[in-house]
């Protein structure tokens, strides 16, 4: 069977928490991971799978299926269940599937999960030991927090951190409640007003990206016209693949989520434009690390940020 999954990570090359973080440990009495970062946004965490390891695994929350690199997969001899298709900022490949007995990080451990097996040039550019990514597959069973300060990650599979944690409830959206299909109902997507939109923008929080990016930016912002016009800087980049891309950086946005105001984030989009098939189910990625904590309640569907 042939799948196809979105894969987020794009890569280009002091204030105090409130007293809800004041200290290194996670809300609620739960158990506190610490992660490590890379490149200043990329969070680290250590992965066992089917009982071996712990492995450096990227933690992404723009990316669909967790993976493991074909090395790792060599190593605890996956065998191939099944083709896969996978897209996401700035490219497309081709991957297959495979299942794992265990997935385990800390005291939490899923069984029986499907992976995709697939080359992340990109990551092994950035960390040689990044064996993998875990995805929203196995972080969508959990609340989650991550708090960049402390550099800790909280997993709960009860209600006890979401009881703790205090702020303006911010929707989630799915793929089923936007009338599309399900093949993206695990990404976390929010509705932010960009300034220069009279709509609203379908973002994901994406904690494996560096910079915020956004697709078909001719026809969403009026103000930037023909992308050649406006004279943004001109980045190289690449997409999970490794592949180089050029890309444009867009006039700076004043970005709303609810209550939140990020006041000037400059978005990036591809140089050469084309219409992508993704927009019709969002319009491009929000990096997490744009805040000081995100905290998902995945049972009742809401965020809860902090900016920087």
């Amino acid at each position: 069977m042939t799948t196809l999954k979105w894969l987020g990570s794009l890569v280009l090359a002091a204030t105090v928490l409130p007293a809800l973080f004041a200290e290194s440990r996670c809300p609620g009495n739960v158990v506190s991971l610490p992660f490590r970062l890379v490149n200043g946004y990329q969070i680290l965490v250590p992965v066992s799978i089917n009982h071996s390891g712990p492995y450096d695994f990227l933690l992404d929350t723009g990316t669909e299926t967790t993976i493991v690199g074909p090395s790792l997969a060599g190593e605890l001899h996956l065998n191939a269940i099944g083709a896969a298709r996978v897209s996401g900022a700035a490219f497309h490949g081709s991957a297959f599937s495979a299942q794992l007995e265990q997935v385990e990080i800390g005291p939490h451990s899923l069984v029986n999960r499907n992976a995709l097996v697939y080359e992340l040039l990109n990551l092994r550019s950035v960390d040689g030991h990044i064996r993998g990514i875990l995805g929203e597959d196995f972080l969508a069973n959990f609340d989650l927090l991550i708090d960049y300060s402390h550099k800790l990650l909280c997993l709960d599979d009860s209600t006890a951190m979401r009881a703790a944690i205090k702020g303006t409830h911010i929707l989630l959206l799915t793929s089923m409640q936007e009338g599309g299909d399900t093949s993206t109902s695990n990404l976390l997507i929010v509705a932010a007003h960009l300034s220069g939109e009279s709509g609203s923008s379908r973002l994901i929080l994406d904690s494996g990206s560096s910079i915020p990016y956004l697709y078909n930016t001719s026809q969403r912002l009026p103000q930037v016209g023909a992308q050649k016009s406006f004279g943004g800087a001109s980045l190289i980049g690449s997409g999970a693949d490794g592949d180089r891309q050029v890309f444009l950086a867009l006039p700076p946005q004043k970005v709303r989520i609810g209550t939140i105001e990020l006041p000037q984030v400059t978005f990036l989009t591809l140089a050469y434009a084309r219409k992508d098939p993704a927009a019709t189910k969002f319009d491009g990625l929000l990096t997490m690390n744009l805040f000081r904590y995100v905290f998902i309640c995945q049972a009742e569907h809401f965020a809860v940020l902090e900016a920087k």
